[in-house]
Formats: C-alpha cells, sequence, structure tokens
C-alpha cells in the first residue's frame, strides 16, 4: 500500500468506527440529503453549458437544491460540502456516488477556482443559488481564483456561503504521518468544532454528533497522552477549551478504567457538550445555573432525532454529571460519574492552580471518593496523571524550571514525566523538553502554579 492508499484507508477507518452502530438514522438523513444537495450542485454546473442560469430549464433543480439545503441547515446547522479527489463529504458523511459521473465531477468543477469545499451556513434563495453556479461555472480569474470567487459572491448578497481551499487525503514523509493526525492539528480542529457546535446550540438547533465523535477517534488514536491535549491550548473562548479539557481528561480516566470504543466515543461527545445547557437558561435564572443547566443540555440532546443506545449514554452522562455518588437520587450512571471527576479536576485547577499543586487537588478529591465520586475513579485519575500531573511546575537540579506536560507515560515512569523547559524570569514555556526519565536531572520541589 503507498501513501495515499494508507491516507485513504485511515479516513475510511476513521469515519467508519465514528458510525458503526451510531447515530444511524441522522447519518442516514444526513446522507440522503447530501447526495441530493451534490448531485443537483453538479447537475446544475453541468446544464450551464447548454443554458444560462437564469433560463426556467434551471427552476426545477434550483429549487429541489434549496430544499435540500435548507433541510440539511436545520438538522446540522452549518452545512460542509467537502470534495477530496473524487470523493464527496457532507459534514462528514460521505455521499456515495452510485455511478453519478457528473457528482464525480464536481470536485473538478470546484477545482476550477482553487476551491475544495463550500460551508452554506444559512440556506439559499433561489437568486444565490443561481449566482453560485454562474460564478461557479465561469471562467476562474487568473490569479486568486477563490478569493475572486467569493467577492463576487460577496458582492452579490451571497455571503453566507464560504469557500475553502484544495483538500488531499494527508501524505507525509513516511506512512505512519500519512495515517496518523498531528495532534496539535487535532487539537485547533476541535476547537474550531466545538465553537461551531456551541453556536448552532445557541441559534437553537439541534445537536449533530457525527462531527463530534469524528473528532474523538482521531483523537483516541492520535493518542490521548499527547502534550498539546494538556498544555498550551491556542487561542479559543473559555467555555470552549474547558469543554475539550474536560474531554481529554475524561478519555484519559475512561481508557485508565478499561472502556470499550462506542463508550469512549459518547463519553467524549458528552463532554465536549456537557455544559451546553447553559444557552438554555434564561437572565432570571442566573441565580441556580448549576442546579439547572444539566437538564437544559439534557433536553439539547434529546431534540436530535431518533433513539440508540448511544444517545441514551449521552444523555444520562450530561444530566447526571453534577450528581454525587451518594445522592438520595441514586448513583449516576458511569458516563455522569467519569465526567463529574474530569470537570471537578480541570475546574478545581483552573481556580486554585495558582495557588496550590495538582497532586494536592487530587489528594481532595481522593478524600470524597464514595461520597461525593465513585470510590475507584479518582485514584484511577492519578494512576493516569502520574505522581506529577501535566502542569505541575517543577523546580529541578542546577536551577531549571519545568512544566509537566503530558500524562504518565506508564507505570514505570509514573513519577518521571516529559517536562516543557520555563523561563525562570517570566515563567514563559521555552522550546526545550526535558525527559525526566532519561535520568539526568531530579526534582528538588514541586511548586504551586
Amino acid at each position: 500500500m503507498d501513501e495515499l492508499e494508507r491516507a485513504q484507508s485511515s479516513l475510511g477507518r476513521a469515519l467508519g468506527r465514528a458510525r458503526a452502530g451510531e447515530d444511524r438514522e441522522l447519518a442516514q438523513r444526513v446522507r440522503e440529503l447530501g447526495e441530493q444537495l451534490s448531485r443537483m450542485l453538479s447537475g446544475l454546473l453541468a446544464l450551464t453549458k447548454l443554458h444560462d442560469p437564469s433560463n426556467r430549464a434551471f427552476d426545477a433543480p434550483v429549487a429541489e437544491l434549496a430544499h435540500a439545503l435548507s433541510a440539511l441547515v436545520d438538522l446540522l446547522g452549518t452545512v460542509h460540502l467537502v470534495t477530496v479527489e473524487d470523493q464527496v463529504y457532507v459534514n462528514d458523511v460521505r455521499a456515495r456516488d452510485e455511478g453519478n459521473v457528473a457528482k464525480r465531477d464536481l470536485g473538478g468543477a470546484l477545482r476550477r477556482h482553487n476551491v475544495g469545499g463550500i460551508s452554506f451556513h444559512a440556506p439559499l434563495d433561489s437568486r444565490a443559488i443561481r449566482l453560485l453556479v454562474a460564478e461557479l461555472a465561469a471562467n476562474p480569474a487568473p490569479e486568486g481564483p477563490r478569493a475572486s470567487l467569493a467577492a463576487a459572491l460577496r458582492e452579490g448578497e451571497a455571503g453566507t456561503v464560504e469557500l475553502h481551499g484544495i483538500f488531499r487525503f494527508q501524505q507525509g514523509r513516511t506512512a505512519e504521518r500519512a495515517v496518523q493526525r498531528d495532534p496539535g492539528e487535532l487539537l485547533a480542529r476541535m476547537l474550531a468544532l466545538v465553537t461551531e457546535t456551541w453556536n448552532n446550540l445557541s441559534a437553537g438547533r439541534a445537536l449533530n454528533p457525527l462531527p463530534l465523535r469524528r473528532a474523538v477517534v482521531e483523537m483516541i488514536d492520535a493518542g490521548i497522552e499527547a502534550p498539546p491535549f494538556w498544555l498550551a491550548y491556542p487561542e479559543a473562548p473559555v467555555h470552549v477549551v474547558h469543554a475539550v479539557q474536560v474531554c481529554a481528561t475524561a478519555q484519559l480516566l475512561g481508557k485508565a478504567a478499561g472502556l470499550h470504543l462506542a463508550f469512549l466515543q459518547d463519553l467524549g461527545i458528552a463532554a465536549l457538550t456537557h455544559d451546553a445547557g447553559y444557552l438554555g437558561l434564561s437572565p432570571d435564572e442566573a441565580e441556580a445555573p448549576l442546579a439547572r443547566h444539566a437538564f437544559e443540555g439534557a433536553r439539547m440532546v434529546i431534540r436530535q432525532r431518533g433513539f440508540s443506545e448511544a444517545k441514551v449514554r449521552r444523555l444520562r452522562a450530561v444530566m447526571e454529571h453534577h450528581r454525587d455518588h451518594s445522592s438520595p437520587e441514586g448513583t449516576p450512571s458511569l458516563g455522569g460519574a467519569l465526567l463529574r471527576v474530569a470537570e471537578d479536576y480541570v475546574n478545581a485547577v483552573r481556580l486554585y492552580g495558582e495557588r496550590t499543586t495538582r497532586a494536592r487537588i487530587l489528594g481532595a478529591m481522593l478524600a470524597a471518593a464514595g461520597r461525593l465520586y465513585h470510590p475507584i475513579l479518582p485514584q484511577l485519575l492519578v494512576n493516569a496523571l502520574g505522581r506529577h500531573p501535566p502542569g505541575t511546575l517543577l523546580e529541578l537540579e542546577g536551577g531549571l524550571l519545568g512544566r509537566v506536560a503530558a500524562p504518565a507515560r506508564g507505570p514505570e515512569l509514573w513519577d518521571r514525566p516529559l517536562l516543557r523547559g520555563i523561563d525562570p524570569a517570566t515563567r514563559a514555556l521555552t522550546g526545550e523538553w526535558i525527559d525526566l526519565a532519561r535520568g539526568t536531572t531530579g526534582v528538588v520541589r514541586v511548586l504551586p502554579g
């Protein structure tokens, strides 16, 4: 298998694993509408070879495309139509070819303008669809064709259409690079995806778990212990960073508990959306957001069409993620118990991390095991994070400072983590990596902050 075939196989596995037995009704509806959308767009582009887009011959297919797009926006919020070579995806769901040559040529028609994908942030009326088709069918600008096309759409009041560059199956210097995504790139994509998901929920749209599931699968495949998930996050809204941090911690804890992949996927989706219920609270309910947001979040989850074991797992995890283990209402589900431990740890680090150490935070959580938390989960989190959890500031021999960059790399390295160097004057991260497993330096003391 060459590198391109490996990359294609990897993408197919990720999509298949993200959909296998999960959210089938939604995925099928998205596939049907996505196939209709891509088929009608490619058909309209072919029709421009015979007629001007203002011709009445365009009326019926334009109306069909508008209907499919409107239905997809209702289901998904923003609709992403992506072409990768001769394949077409709509929000991570592949549109089948079924022998349709025109649809297979859609990628080529877009590539003429250096376009690989189109995002529709709102439905389009007939006039905007005709404009889009006419501009795509026209000869591309000799320089900056994608920018010129975007400018023409904005001037024609089709500004809700966003154009993206060419997408290719990932290739790199080695087969391993072709198969595995860079964790830093994956983190940036996940932050953008969660931001978009929250924006859609805020606008009253139903939750679309499919792209979130694929992002969680890729996070697991990339290795949840990778430093980008634990140390320095790119600029993003506070609530989005919090959601991804809780997701990473919950995934690490779920992996330590030996949970199967399907459960980890649903746990990840629940973690990324567990606080979305705050969006459903009115200003006069601001006094009791903690008590209410979990139930509002569950109401958002339940709006997704259909029922499945996956949806019920996510529903219970979101609804019960603040419930005490010894609550009179009963112990929370496993998903809720995992989220409770993960979120409390992330919140405690954010609130008290400048004044105490992460080890002390974990010690307080261990003391509450069996009362606030599941009896075993806090200890599993300690085992997974290591003696010096990620973010811990260490003073090393020789006056060096370092910040722990990742969880424990195994039982034998539980107390010998990987660090990023710290500038003593500014406390900013440097480009230096310090591996305590090499035994070239030792820890003098653990510092708060």
